[in-house]
């Protein structure tokens, strides 16, 4: 075992014993050892005594590592154990940290400790994060991903979906600050990244020859899926509140549907007016299970977007042309601009809806009580009435090409 002051130019030289393995010790930097092995390697480590037992820190091989970062490392390790430190011990603990704080850990923790307690469409958080993130990230620490990775990973999901972008950066966002809260990360990455997509209000409502033609062509698609868009126009809730009903929230006799606040967008308890033709829709459906729109019989119908497909065309042979694009949540749009066409006012419309008042509508807030539940309900049936006589009374024929 040999003491010699280390240079860079001595380690670059040092050739390897023919067998066996020997130590040169730094004189400079007092417990540096440089290690040679007959293959070549030549690996700095620092070997030092804590709390009375000898241990030994790989520090790196040369040539990767230094001869001056070598020493700068030791130099670490050893005020490390003059704070009551074990550079050892630090060292694994950095590298389970590392292990454990991989973003795929933290994503699975933030799905099973955020997520799913608090978003009432978790399932959609967590898919975006398994087909658009994971694979990208992964195995890499959180710590480790910066804002351009951000950046070019927002960019490459935008070229096929501009508004999942939009989706996937909150969802990011929100994560990272998760981890900030609980001194995983010590910044958000997603912080001044815009979205790729910029946001426009829908205004689609179907008209009457539309509505036809969607009542007509949900006749032809059948159960589940037909009966459970015809509730949607009726009754303007929201897709995932009618697709997830269960039988044990209705109360038919009343003329009512009692969504639970935790499968409200608003998290409130929301009492839903059925009309005539809501209740008869909702009766019509075989008993299989706790969920009224059911294949399986134990789980909600899933699958809308393959519905929505077969639909349109149901819609456009209906109609003799393809309809304007339009969304489920359309529905919504067309069910209050029906209400206000029939004369409702915009509290009775909120109240079918569903939507609460803002706070900053002091009246609507503090002082107007009136819950509006049988203007509601009129409102609701005089809907289902004038669908009935539209699709009774209006023939549609098909609109001409425009030359």
């Amino acid at each position: 075992m040999a003491t010699v002051k280390l240079t860079a130019l001595y380690v670059d030289k040092l050739s390897p014993p023919v067998a066996g393995r020997f130590d040169i010790h730094d004189t400079k930097v007092p417990g540096l050892i440089l290690r040679v092995t007959p293959a070549g390697a030549k690996t700095y480590s620092f070997r030092y005594t804590f709390r009375n037992r000898t241990n030994r820190l790989t520090l790196g091989q040369h040539p990767g590592m230094s001869l001056d970062l070598a020493r700068e490392r030791a130099w670490d390790a050893r005020a490390a154990i003059q704070r009551g430190e074990d550079p050892v011990q630090h060292k694994k603990d950095a590298e389970r940290e590392a292990r454990e704080n991989t973003f795929k850990g933290c994503v699975d923790d933030f799905i099973e400790k955020y997520a799913k307690p608090n978003v009432r469409h978790w399932e959609d958080v967590k898919s975006a994060f398994d087909r658009q993130a994971v694979p990208r990230f992964g195995g890499l620490p959180v710590k480790e991903i910066k804002r351009r990775d951000i950046v070019d990973l927002l960019d490459d999901v935008a070229k096929e979906t501009p508004y999942g972008s939009n989706h996937l950066r909150a969802y990011l966002s929100k994560f990272f600050n998760w981890l900030i809260e609980r001194e995983v990360v010590d910044a958000n990455p997603v912080t001044g990244i815009a979205p790729r997509q910029k946001y426009e209000a829908r205004n689609r409502v179907l008209d009457d020859r539309e509505v036809v033609a969607l009542w007509k062509a949900t006749g032809r698609l059948g159960v589940p899926f037909g009966p459970a868009v015809r509730l949607l126009l009726l009754t303007g809730v929201r897709r995932d509140e009618a697709g997830c009903l269960r039988w044990d929230e209705l109360d038919l006799a009343g003329g009512w549907a009692n969504l639970p606040a935790s499968r409200m967008k608003g998290r409130r308890d929301f009492k839903v007016p059925l009309s005539t033709s809501a209740k008869a829709i909702i009766e019509g459906q075989p008993k299989l299970g706790p969920y009224v729109f059911t294949t399986t019989g134990k789980t909600p119908i899933s699958g809308w977007g393959n519905a929505k497909d077969t639909l349109d065309t149901l819609m456009a042979e209906e109609l003799g042309q393809p309809a304007p694009y339009w969304r489920f949540h359309d529905l919504r749009r067309t069910v209050a601009s029906g209400l206000a066409s029939l004369g409702y006012s915009l509290q009775v419309i909120k109240r079918v809806l569903g939507h609460a008042p803002a706070s900053s509508d002091v009246t609507s807030v503090v002082y107007n009580w009136h819950a509006y539940d049988d203007e509601a309900m009129e409102a609701v049936q005089k809907w289902a009435n004038h669908i009935a006589r539209l699709v009774a009374g209006l023939h549609i024929v098909p609109e001409k090409p425009v030359a």
